[in-house]
């Protein structure tokens, strides 16, 4: 039988007292929780962080407005194409793509009225002249032998916001490099494509 080792304790009247106690056992010492190291934990959460700004960014992106028209033929031609803005110091800058012309020389103009339902185009007003100019903000368009065109040039003075802005107004594309820009209701015209200029959610 084992023995327990004894102790010598001192008793009420001083004397010595061997008594048996019973050998503890070793303590449980519990492994030191991990530490995930400051730089580490730092540099995941920067990253997290990181990524969701990324996310942001990409939302604002594909979600900013841009601005342009869509160009749908009228007086039963079949141009079709569109036109879209953006701003620069000092005006905006046009680019046009046409399509489904004749092969020859087109003006694209901007034009008072933001309504495209005529046949003719009337309906688009007159022509918008360039801020301190008698001028009308127009550019010129050659149709290759395929009918179709891209151009992009500047705009002075119109912006996309404010008493100049052209937004809400027409582009129409008129057929030849000369030639009145006015119109007449309910009469064949030099007006082959008409579209509405409004914000449309950029696909990029």
């Amino acid at each position: 039988m084992r023995r327990h080792p004894q102790v010598l304790t001192a008793s009420p009247n001083g004397a010595a007292v061997r008594s048996a106690v019973p050998r503890l056992a070793a303590k449980y010492v519990a492994p030191a929780p991990r530490v995930v190291p400051f730089l580490v934990l730092a540099a995941a959460i920067a990253g997290g962080l990181g990524a969701c700004k990324s996310v942001d960014e990409a939302v604002t992106t594909t979600t900013r407005p841009n601005f342009g028209a869509r160009l749908a033929p009228t007086g039963g031609s079949a141009m079709t194409g569109g036109a879209s803005f953006r701003p620069y110091d000092g005006g905006v800058v046009i680019v046009v793509s046409l399509a489904g012309g004749t092969p020859g020389q087109w003006r694209v103009v901007i034009h008072a009225n933001g309504n495209c339902t005529s046949p003719n185009g009337f309906s688009a007003g007159p022509p918008v002249d360039l801020p301190g100019t008698a001028m009308p903000a127009a550019v010129q368009a050659s149709t290759s032998a395929n009918g179709g065109a891209e151009i992009a040039t500047r705009l002075p003075g119109l912006t996309l916001e404010g008493p100049a802005s052209i937004v809400g107004k027409s582009v129409v594309v008129h057929a030849g490099a000369l030639g009145s820009l006015e119109a007449q209701p309910g009469v064949p015209n030099n007006r082959v494509a008409c579209g509405v200029i409004e914000a449309r959610p950029s696909l990029f």
